[in-house]
């Protein structure tokens, strides 16, 4: 079994070139070179900015190549929900939103020639519970009323025909969701920046940034890294849930966002046949479990991955393998036989807002908090908080708002999440009993 992520396997070039030497200025620098970075800068790029991209490892490889290549675009907070806090105008922007960036992700990889499998094969959501399916229904009608959304309420009798399994009470389908190999997105998205003239800067640790007094502009930083230092007329921080603990530069996001671990395996080889009797939609899948599960036909349609939360900090063990390998043959009994040939470790981003985040601090701009759903989010949030930095924005996000709230004795350390993952388990495990008892 490979403790790396399965999407690295590819002939496709996944890293750049390092750089000489800083430049000495730039119209924008960017800390971070994942989706969200490598977006951000791309935008600037392309209207004649010059641009600097940094990261403190290897650009990509933190939750870029590391997620489950569902592109969905999903908002954790339900529509109902979201209509009962912020009124139903807002929830409607909020989720119609996500059609536009589906559909611009899609435009995007066909427009510059990204060969990354996308796909709109739509997206299956098992309920756990008979109540899980009930708030479904008032789901789908909500959805639908919104322009772009194709959603359909399976009922109980007919989940067989989107997943051999009898777990479920019924689910959701999306029909305009889908997925991609993030890898060879993420190859592709490197090459197109590399060619927009955008300088990418990997293994350069930023340390501080400071007002930079020195130039005209009141919005200029003084960006301090471990290479050097750079003078920014602006600065996008794109490091979401790799922003680290150490350096005094990150503390105003990580105070605000909860880097959560995610743990991914993928199957032996299984062959497209085998796959395709077990999930005869080929869709993307998930359920409503506490502690839920995203799984799906990886691209070439011969196996099986599936994610989860994880029990580790730095490498997969055993016991993540084992928790992983169990939530699979629980929907899936006929696969307790089989291998797992991959496993990995990443990290989503929360706010206590739960919703993606674009905000301002001091004359910074910040990107983050996907909730788990960045393969669609962090290009769109990149792209969009670029145009609004560099005064190229003709209508911004509805995510564009205040900083998220502080989190109470926290700062970048997720000591609480044990916690709450142990009640989550918890919640799963009497609504499990509930099902094996009927």
């Amino acid at each position: 079994m490979k403790l790396s992520s399965y999407w690295w396997d590819i002939e496709e070039n996944l890293h750049t070139t390092p750089a000489d030497h800083l430049p000495h200025a730039a119209d924008l620098v960017v800390v971070g070179a994942g989706f969200t970075g490598l977006s951000a800068g791309l935008t600037a790029a392309r209207q004649g900015r010059s641009v600097v991209i940094l990261d403190a490892g290897h650009p990509g490889f933190g939750a870029s190549t590391r997620n489950g290549g569902i592109c969905s675009g999903h908002i954790r907070i339900s529509h109902a929900v979201l209509t009962e806090r912020y009124g139903q105008d807002y929830a409607d922007r909020v989720y119609g939103e996500g059609i536009d960036a589906r559909a611009d992700l899609v435009k995007f990889c066909t427009e510059e020639g990204i060969e990354c499998q996308i796909t709109k094969a739509g997206h299956f959501n098992g309920a756990m519970s008979q109540k899980d399916y009930d708030k479904m229904g008032r789901q789908c009608d909500a959805l639908n009323a919104i322009p772009g959304h194709d959603v359909e309420l399976i009922p109980r009798e007919r989940v067989h025909d989107e997943i051999v399994t009898d777990r479920f009470y019924g689910g959701l389908l999306r029909r305009e969701i889908g997925g991609f190999h993030p890898g060879k997105f993420f190859a592709g998205l490197l090459r197109v920046v590399q060619d927009s003239g955008a300088l990418i800067v990997p293994k350069t640790v930023v340390e501080a940034i400071e007002d930079d007094h020195g130039q005209t502009s009141p919005q200029a930083k003084l960006v301090r890294t471990s290479r050097g230092s750079i003078q920014a007329r602006q600065v996008i921080v794109a490091s979401n849930g790799y922003t680290g603990q150490r350096r005094s530069f990150g503390r105003f996001l990580r105070q605000r966002i909860v880097p959560v671990q995610s743990c991914i395996i993928v199957t032996e080889h299984l062959g497209r046949d085998r796959v395709k009797a077990l999930m005869p939609g080929l869709r993307m899948y998930g359920n409503t479990a506490q502690l839920s599960s995203y799984f799906r036909p990886v691209p070439d349609e011969d196996r099986i991955l599936l994610g989860s939360r994880s029990f580790d900090s730095l490498e997969p063990s055993g016991r993540s393998v084992s928790f992983l390998k169990n939530k699979l043959v629980d929907m899936l009994p006929g696969l307790s036989d089989v291998k797992i040939d991959y496993c990995w470790l990443g990290n989503v981003a929360f706010n206590q807002r739960q919703l993606p985040s674009m905000f301002q601090h001091n004359g910074v701009f910040y990107s983050a908090g996907y909730a788990g759903s960045g393969t669609v989010w962090a290009r769109w949030l990149g792209k969009k908080t670029a145009e609004l930095a560099m005064g190229m924005s003709n209508q911004t996000s509805v995510f564009y708002d205040a900083p998220p709230p502080r989190i109470p004795l926290y700062d970048g350390n997720p000591w609480f999440m044990p916690v709450i993952n142990g009640w989550f388990a918890v919640q799963d495990k009497v609504n499990e009993w509930g099902f094996r008892l009927k």
